[in-house]
């Protein structure tokens, strides 16, 4: 074999696992996650990624105190609405509904959704 191509191989093996293993602790240390804070002496964080498709999804953005709901895509995010209530929901404080109460109206085998008994006390309905 050729000397020159021999110390190519040579290099070859000691720095591509070099290259690897450099690769691997910048993502394990987290630079890989670079976009989630913008920098800047404001308080304006993404809290939240929900992926929708290949290029739509949903962002949950912290303004100070606030929190709103983001709509991402291939133009300008569009902002949906605030989140009053979202602290809250993501510590668990608001109640969350099975599925099966969907549709479910009074009458129909006795039942009512329990968000309709609760709006129903509140608003004395």
């Amino acid at each position: 074999m050729d000397r020159d191509f021999v110390l190519a191989l040579l290099r070859l093996a000691v720095f591509l696992p070099l290259v690897l293993a450099l690769a691997y602790v910048t993502v394990r240390l987290g630079a890989g996650r670079v976009g989630s804070r913008i920098a800047g002496p404001g308080r304006l964080e993404v809290v939240e990624r929900l992926p929708l498709g290949s290029k739509s999804g949903l962002a949950v953005v912290r303004c100070g105190e606030r929190y709103f709901l983001i709509g991402l895509g291939e133009g300008a995010p569009v902002f949906l609405t605030e989140l009053p209530d979202y602290p809250a929901a993501a510590a668990g404080e608001i109640q969350a509904y099975p599925l099966s109460y969907l549709g479910e109206e009074e009458g129909e085998n006795g039942a009512m959704g329990p968000w309709e008994a609760q709006r129903r006390k509140k608003h004395g309905n």
